[in-house]
């Protein structure tokens, strides 16, 4: 589904991912593929006029990741605001209606989800869309208009936005779709609720 006003879409992945030892978190192989290419395939999918990767300066990354523009974030050691706060900047740059924020280590999400988030911002533009997986709190994938580019600019530390879901529109979601990935046990959980009986491929 298409929308009349420009939209960018950026998928985050300069975390520091301690909690998954010393490996590259990822370009870890998920069933054979790296981590990171699973949410740059469903965001690949999602008609947006600019596709961004905010990332360290990785060429493996960028490569796994095809069709997205990488945005180097030389700190990232500051925490998931800076990733949002370049994400946002250069939405406002290419003058975007509104910045659909991903993050690379959520590999079950689906184009259809995106698609619902992007209809939910046509619906009322006024205000942010979040994922709502059940009895959980408000998630990303998320959707900010462009009237949300100031307040994202202005985050600290790394909490992400989640100080700007009060308010917004909701958009349910199952709960495996918004399984992220924080430690190599995690990974291991992700292969087997692929390769379960009924799984999508």
């Amino acid at each position: 589904m298409a929308h009349a006003d420009p939209l960018a879409l950026a998928l985050l992945g300069a975390g520091r991912s301690m909690r998954f030892g010393n490996a590259d978190k990822l370009m870890t192989p998920l069933c054979g593929r790296p981590l990171i290419a699973w949410a740059a395939d469903a965001g690949r999918m999602l008609p947006a006029e600019w596709h961004l990767l905010v990332a360290g300066a990785d060429a493996s990354l960028a490569a796994a990741a095809p069709g997205y523009r990488l945005l180097t974030n030389p700190v990232p050691e500051r925490g998931l605001s800076t990733s949002l706060r370049i994400a946002a900047e250069e939405a406002e740059r290419l003058g975007a209606a509104a910045l659909i924020v991903m993050l690379g280590d959520m590999p079950f999400v689906q184009p259809t989800h995106l698609h619902q988030l992007v209809a939910a911002f046509g619906a009322d533009e006024t205000r942010p869309v979040f994922s709502n997986p059940p009895q959980g709190a408000p998630s990303p994938p998320a959707l900010f208009p462009a009237a949300c580019f100031a307040a994202l600019k202005r985050l600290e530390g790394d909490k992400g936005a989640r100080a700007l879901a009060p308010g917004a529109r909701l958009v349910p979601v199952d709960s495996e779709a918004l399984l992220d990935i924080d430690t190599p046990d995690d990974i291991t959980r992700a292969e087997a609720i692929w390769r379960a009986p009924g799984a999508e491929s």
